[in-house]
């Protein structure tokens, strides 16, 4: 499966890189015009991205970085070419502060969907999700799996409500919405093995989960902040307190990592 980079900044030693915010009205077509005028002059998109619109006509925005190391064309000129395009109304050029180095420092906040956002790579996830745990112990692993929990919870009300608005009742479909979430934002890519809804149980496989491959090996199931998660998200979705346990995890030498989901009842305090 192949990877999705979103750049919100390119290090790209020895190149002359300039970024562009464009933004007007959506209308067929306006993109395709965009990128044949830079590649009428010559010119290099080395990434391109832009906001989500619905509807013909509805403002929206994309983001370039673009490559003028060996052109003769300047950023101010493709700058005035492209605001003379139609539905184009209005174009901001980003000055690299640094050679070999793009960053877009016009766009703020980042939105995910109606909602503000941030992005953890790898090293700020790490510090959260590996060390954290090296600090504060069996202690660490407990906040992380209640931290889990509430942004499971979290994201649970935001797809009922999503749910609502589009027409999907059933429970079962609300939790492959959540698996596909949950896939799209990179924690991991989750199969849902088993489902039932009285009394509510779910098996749940997750490939290349997020937190157990930054961890390595581990003498126990490692998992604790997105099998909180899991559990968060199918509590809400079914409206009754479920606890989580991983059976088998990466960490473990296992080829994914798998988790039961059920009522806290019915799941013995070793379990947990």
């Amino acid at each position: 499966m192949d990877s999705f980079s979103v750049e919100r900044f390119m290090v790209y030693q020895g190149r002359k890189l300039y970024g562009f915010r464009v933004e007007g009205f959506s209308e067929p077509g306006i993109i395709a015009a965009i990128a044949s005028l830079i590649a009428d002059k010559g010119l290099d998109i080395t990434y391109f991205s832009t906001t989500g619109t619905v509807r013909r006509g509805e403002w929206g925005g994309g983001i370039f970085f673009i490559d003028f190391t060996e052109s003769d064309v300047g950023p101010e000129d493709l700058a005035e070419e492209l605001r003379s395009l139609e539905f184009v109304e209005r174009v901001e050029v980003i000055k690299p502060r640094f050679d070999g180095f793009i960053v877009d420092e016009v766009s703020f906040p980042i939105m995910l969907g109606p909602h503000r956002a941030i992005i953890l790579s790898e090293p700020a996830l790490r510090g959260f999700l590996i060390d954290f745990r090296e600090h504060l112990g069996s202690g660490g692993e407990a906040m992380l799996y209640h931290i889990g929990r509430a942004v499971g919870a979290e994201r649970a009300r935001y797809v009922n409500e999503l749910a609502e608005r589009i027409g999907v009742s059933k429970l079962e479909d609300r939790i492959t919405i959540g698996a596909l979430l949950f896939k799209s934002l990179g924690y991991g890519i989750p199969e849902i093995l088993e489902f039932r809804e009285h009394p509510p149980y779910l098996r749940v496989r997750v490939y290349h989960c997020i937190e157990c491959e930054l961890g390595g090996r581990a003498a126990h199931p490692f998992s604790h902040y997105v099998r909180g998660i899991l559990a968060g998200y199918a509590s809400e979705i079914f409206k009754q307190d479920l606890l989580a346990v991983e059976t088998r995890c990466l960490a473990l030498g296992d080829p994914y990592c798998e988790f039961e989901l059920k009522p806290r009842e019915v799941i013995s305090s070793f379990d947990v």
